[in-house]
């Protein structure tokens, strides 16, 4: 296994480019930072904000892209049918008890990012986060806003009330809360790791807590849409990254943690089941408290699991794709729904016979339509307006070998 360690040059840094604290998104750059406390952290800040130095972390490459998937598999889901088989809707909770996985990974990747932020005041951080996520989101809301007056006749109030919301494709709900997370933590990004830490244990409780109330109630309609917006749904996640991007700097600390993180996972996936099966309490949506428990234990196993696997040839190999998907994951986010997911499978996979007669055999379609066409635009994109699509789409461009790296900085040097 390689792992990249390399340092960029100051000459290559921009002045609106914070050295750390990428969004879990975006490609990770392999930099190394030495982040000054602010004064307000004291001793105790300067002791830890300099603990740690950037690096590459290839178990986020193969995370991040093996979660892009499960994202639009997510998208791609519609209620089962009445004459649907038992084995064909249990395989889909199987895949949606993992797939509901993949935005709590995001939070915890970005905070975990975050940790190495080196934004010398609020300002500077919120300006290069609103070049870098919110220009994008709004870009391609409105993209969609753009599309559905077209599809439904006309600009109502009802369209105007969901892209206020950020509900015009259903995905952005994500972005919303990761800016107020990043906002937020912002101002405790320098306190003290131990104080970190109960902020993590505290932002668990409220975390459960919410997702017991929301379980408890009935999620419809605007309430619904809200509840997806309620950074407390999503507060743990951010809390832990951020805590142990700051202690440890590495994913290192989870291996060791391997077999119990997977033992809870399973218990957890136990409880699932025995309720679906048992009592026909099955959750298709995130609001569940056994899916918030199975991805608090996810964030300590897939790490751990993906280092496991990435130690052979073979491994690296059947890796490859997820980290081929990590560069484009943002881009693939931002631009699948509805353009890809809704107007391209509504017009080619939908009505085809051979496969819209079976409900799981539809639904497997208009996901595997929706994802590869989406990568393909991306890719395609990334590659013919490069400039525009780092704008636009979040695609960065290719991460460098530190052996090149290095030729440059003496070329330049010299």
């Amino acid at each position: 296994m390689r792992v990249y360690a390399s340092v960029t040059p100051a000459a290559q840094i921009r002045p609106d480019q914070s050295v750390g604290g990428q969004y879990d998104l975006e490609m990770q750059a392999p930099t190394a930072s030495i982040t000054a406390a602010s004064p307000r952290a004291g001793a105790a800040g300067a002791a830890t904000r300099v603990t740690h130095a950037r690096r590459y972390i290839p178990e986020f490459d193969v995370l991040r892209g093996t979660a892009i998937v499960f994202v639009v598999y997510l998208h791609a889901y519609f209620s089962p049918w009445d004459v649907t088989p038992h084995s064909e809707v249990l395989a889909m909770h199987i895949i949606h008890l993992f797939a509901q996985t993949a935005v709590p990974v995001f939070f915890f990747m970005s905070a975990f990012l975050f940790a190495g932020d080196s934004s010398p005041s609020f300002a500077r951080y919120a300006v290069a986060k609103v070049r870098r996520v919110v220009i994008p989101m709004l870009f391609w809301m409105t993209l969609a806003l753009f599309y559905r007056v077209w599809r439904e006749g006309g600009l109502t109030e009802y369209l105007w009330h969901h892209y206020l919301l950020f509900d015009i494709a259903g995905q952005y709900y994500y972005l919303v809360v990761l800016a107020i997370l990043m906002v937020a933590f912002f101002f405790v990004r320098d306190w003290p790791v131990e104080r970190l830490g109960m902020l993590a244990v505290a932002a668990f409780a409220v975390n459960l807590a919410t997702i017991y109330y929301y379980q408890s109630s009935t999620i419809h309609g605007t309430f619904a849409t809200l509840a997806y917006r309620n950074p407390l749904v999503w507060v743990f996640f951010y809390a832990f990254g951020l805590y142990a991007g700051r202690r440890f700097g590495t994913l290192e600390w989870t291996r060791p943690l391997l077999w119990p993180a997977l033992a809870g996972m399973a218990c957890v996936a136990a409880v699932y089941f025995v309720l679906g099966e048992g009592y026909g309490i099955w959750s298709v949506s995130y609001f569940a408290v056994t899916i918030f428990l199975f991805s608090c234990f996810s964030l300590v196993a897939y790490p751990a699991l993906v280092y496991h696997v990435m130690r052979t040839a073979a491994g690296m190999f059947a890796l490859r794709p997820a980290v081929f998907l990590s560069r484009y994951a943002f881009a693939i986010y931002l631009v699948h729904m509805p353009f890809f997911v809704g107007y391209l499978t509504n017009r080619f996979i939908s009505p085809w016979t051979a496969v819209n007669t079976e409900w799981f055999l539809l639904m497997n379609s208009l996901f595997i339509f929706s994802f590869v066409t989406a990568t393909a635009f991306v890719v395609l994109m990334g590659a013919l307006l490069p400039r525009l699509s780092a704008e636009l789409l979040g695609i960065n461009p290719k991460r460098l070998e530190p052996r090149v790296k290095a030729a440059q900085a003496g070329s330049a040097e010299a």
